[in-house]
């Protein structure tokens, strides 16, 4: 059961939720996240009917987090839609879930009920698009996608899950992950993703060719295709594979970017031009250049 206290944290664990991705040989665009992530429909078998949900919802728009959000000027009318009820911790009380826009921007928010009120589990710009229902052996699991806004150029998401230990459950972050908005996505995805190594630096590119120092747009009007350098034993999971018009193998990976192995990663800034380098990198990396990991 997922209740108690709620707290975020940053953790690297093995325990993953499972991702679903779909096939699309494209250039990114506004709707990747559809392009890759299939958005999942147990989301709405999470929905509890609890009677009216104006009373209760009304309750969770005055809670600071959600009214720094809002600034007291959005009409409720506009909000009231996207709540609904659900029971995170399966003990008969309902919480409530805030998924949809505030301004045009996509919002995801979870209310935690205590008493007569309610915490603010998780709230965060951004869409759910994977789920796994509740109550199973993995407990709630969900990911967070954002759009890259505002001129940016980086898509992140977020995995989250609600871990119990000690008779307290909370919402762990299990990963956080970017792709850079150019980044061309696979056709058919592997039927089961495989970890590897580096066997030298290696270039995590945007698209499956060598580097031909062609423009690519971004905040510093970067060159050529490389998002990332990695030295020798990094790892990471490959999620699909293609040849190129050499008959080479080009793999689609995510690298785990372990401390003392990302080299160079000035493409992937957050606001404000934080490095996120500790965050899971997606890309293209050659087979000349990596070892499975049995």
């Amino acid at each position: 059961m997922c209740n108690g206290n709620f707290k975020i944290t940053m953790i690297m664990s093995k325990k993953k939720c499972l991702l679903v991705l779909v096939v699309s040989l494209i250039f990114w665009n506004v709707s990747a996240q559809s392009s890759f992530f299939i958005k999942n429909n147990n989301l709405e078998k999470w929905y509890l009917e609890k009677g009216k949900i104006e009373t209760e919802a009304k309750k969770a728009m005055n809670l600071p987090e959600f009214q720094n959000v809002t600034k007291g000027n959005v009409p409720i009318e506009e909000l009231l839609p996207y709540f609904h009820f659900i029971d995170f911790d399966n003990n008969g009380t309902a919480d409530l879930i805030f998924s949809g826009k505030i301004r045009n921007v996509d919002y995801t928010f979870l209310f935690y009920k205590k008493n007569n009120t309610y915490l603010v589990a998780i709230g965060e710009k951004g869409t759910i698009i994977q789920t796994n229902l509740p109550y199973l052996d993995n407990g709630l699991c969900f990911s967070i996608w954002q759009d890259a806004c505002c001129g940016d150029y980086i898509y992140e998401f977020t995995q989250y899950a609600c871990i119990s230990t000690n008779n307290t459950s909370f919402f762990n972050t299990m990963s956080k992950s970017l792709i850079f908005k150019g980044t061309i996505l696979p056709q058919v995805r592997n039927e089961k993703p495989v970890a590897f190594k580096t066997t030298k630096v290696t270039h995590v590119r945007s698209e499956p060719t060598e580097n031909d120092e062609k423009p690519i747009a971004g905040k510093n009007s970067w060159k050529g295709n490389t998002l990332g350098l990695y030295a020798i034993d990094a790892t990471g999971t490959i999620f699909a594979e293609m040849r190129d018009n050499r008959n080479e193998f080009w793999y689609f990976v995510r690298m785990n970017n372990e401390s003392g192995t990302h080299i160079h990663s000035n493409r992937f800034t957050a606001e404000g031009g934080k490095e996120n380098e500790n965050y899971f990198t997606y890309g293209w990396v050659h087979s000349n250049d990596i070892a499975l990991i049995e």
